[in-house]
């Protein structure tokens, strides 16, 4: 996995497949173990990459639009709490 590190740390640089353990913001891994770059990537301390080198980007999550008896309901509680 490829990653570009955020946050310089002290940390598993054998994983990263560093020389040393200190790792540096602003450097990139084109090998890391996968395992230890999603921890990275979870605490905040990396972001992945594409194979262009530029992060990736998730896609936002999609949400079902309310059921048409859920919008009847809301209207009608808020048309009471007016009352």
């Amino acid at each position: 996995m490829k990653i570009k590190i955020e946050w310089g740390f002290v940390g598993q640089g054998a994983l990263l497949g560093s020389d040393t353990n200190k790792v540096v913001a602003g450097q990139v891994f084109d090998d890391a173990n996968d395992e230890y770059a999603h921890t990275l990537i979870g605490k905040g301390l990396a972001v992945e990459l594409d194979a262009n080198g530029k992060p990736r980007v998730p896609k936002p999550k999609e949400t079902k639009p309310a059921a048409p008896k859920e919008d009847k309901a809301a209207a009608d509680k808020a048309a009471d709490e007016a009352k």
